[in-house]
């Protein structure tokens, strides 16, 4: 039994090594963010805590072709997120949604 135990563990290194083809989510390394807009729009997106937040702005962006990129901002605890700040820097949590407003083009009526 040893053994097969031992065959399993170095498996499971494999598909660590292998992360580009199998993402493995691990807690705490990992975050999953909500974004949503103000049409109730969701788009969820699991992230590493410390990469920058654009990549999660480009996948919004490519999940909704309505919304052209750059016409909106991100808001995250009532601050407006930048692309190069992180999960980690932000002390987001697991699950944590961030708002999408579109920026109003033009004059007022």
């Amino acid at each position: 039994q040893h053994k097969h135990i031992g065959v399993d563990m170095s498996r499971q290194g494999v598909d660590e090594e292998e992360e580009d083809r199998k993402p493995v989510i691990k807690p705490g390394v990992h975050v999953t963010l909500k974004v949503r807009n103000t049409d109730g729009h969701t788009v969820y997106r699991t992230m590493r805590r410390t990469e920058q937040l654009q990549s999660l702005m480009d996948f919004y962006y490519a999940s909704v072709p309505a919304v052209q990129r750059g016409t909106g901002r991100f808001l995250y605890d009532g601050g407006r997120l930048r692309g190069w700040q992180t999960p980690a820097e932000l002390q987001m949590e697991d699950g944590d949604e961030v708002d999408f407003f579109t920026e109003l083009l033009g004059g007022g009526g």
